[in-house]
């Protein structure tokens, strides 16, 4: 994997709890920031997605896709979140022509 170097300004107390976290983990505080970032920007993208989904704005499909996670996990983020499914009107339409026949 490559790297990048790249300047962050983080307040003291930030930088005091990733090196307490780094000494615990016995991890170097470099590791540890990258995988704090890599938490939090999943999480973004997740935050992101279900607010466009909640909005109408984009569909389950594109939330798999911007957040890539997998159908059920996506799901299980939408019960644990309290974001309701939206079903819409076309799709009901569709599955009930292929349960009738």
């Amino acid at each position: 994997m490559a790297f990048k170097v790249t300047t962050l300004r983080l307040p003291n107390e930030t930088v005091k709890v990733l090196e307490d976290l780094a000494k615990m983990l016995q991890r170097e505080k470099s590791d540890v920031m990258r995988e704090a970032l890599q938490i939090g920007v999943r999480e973004m993208k997740i935050r992101l997605a279900l607010d466009l989904y909640s909005e109408g704005k984009i569909s389950f499909g594109r939330m798999v896709e911007l957040t890539s996670l997998g159908y059920r996990e996506l799901f299980l983020e939408l019960k644990r979140r309290n974001v309701p499914l939206r079903y819409g009107e076309e799709r009901f339409s569709e599955e009930v022509k292929q349960l009738v026949g």
